[in-house]
């Protein structure tokens, strides 16, 4: 069955929601944004949320000293690289981290999805380009242009909701789906929300 990440969790009301229903995965964004927070505030996020639940960090072109301290601070399982990383960074660290590293594309086109194995990540998440931002518009991208991807690695991110969902799962057959303004009302996680978005993830085969 295809995953489920929320990201974007910044209070322990949001840990609450996550703990009640249970996503494989949450996120915590540590580049600038209205969803930003700090590594010590994730890490006492984390530390109530629950172990079966992966926290999933949020970078932008972070350097990778600071990668490291903030993964190991947190308590991060996952490290999702947002920005203009090089293939050489995501390598490093690899070879440095026990954390799976996830990269991310901004897909425009299809000379955009071209070459993802130069990087060598354990997966790639693939969300909506949007010109002078590096995710988190909310915004859907073409599906068709990731359909020939290995399936196993892809994580689906861009305009995710309830209304496009299921169509984008047995559409695209993504590893997992990353939703985080699409479950959310007035810039807040919304518990309804997040319920409804997990029951349906549950419905499809």
């Amino acid at each position: 069955m295809t995953k489920f990440k929320l990201c974007g969790l910044r209070s322990i009301e949001d840990i609450e929601i996550a703990n009640r229903y249970h996503p494989d995965y949450v996120g915590f964004v540590f580049a600038p944004s209205k969803r930003q927070v700090t590594k010590e505030q994730a890490k006492k996020l984390i530390t109530q949320l629950n172990p079966a639940i992966l926290p999933v960090g949020v970078f932008v072109n972070t350097p990778l000293e600071e990668l490291l301290e903030i993964s190991h601070t947190a308590g991060l399982k996952v490290i999702q690289l947002h920005g203009e990383e090089s293939p050489e960074l995501v390598k490093r660290l690899k070879q440095n981290s026990s954390c799976e590293v996830w990269k991310a594309i901004r897909v425009k086109n299809e000379e955009s999805v071209k070459g993802l194995e130069r990087y060598q990540a354990d997966r790639y998440l693939m969300d909506a380009y949007q010109s002078g931002a590096y995710g988190g518009s909310g915004k859907q991208f073409q599906w068709k242009l990731i359909q020939h991807l290995p399936k196993e690695r892809l994580i689906l991110a861009g305009g995710l909701n309830r209304k496009n969902l299921i169509e984008a799962v047995t559409t695209v057959r993504p590893y997992a789906v990353d939703l985080s303004s699409g479950a959310e009302t007035d810039g807040h996680k919304d518990e309804s929300k997040v319920k409804q978005l997990i029951e349906l993830m549950k419905g499809v085969s």
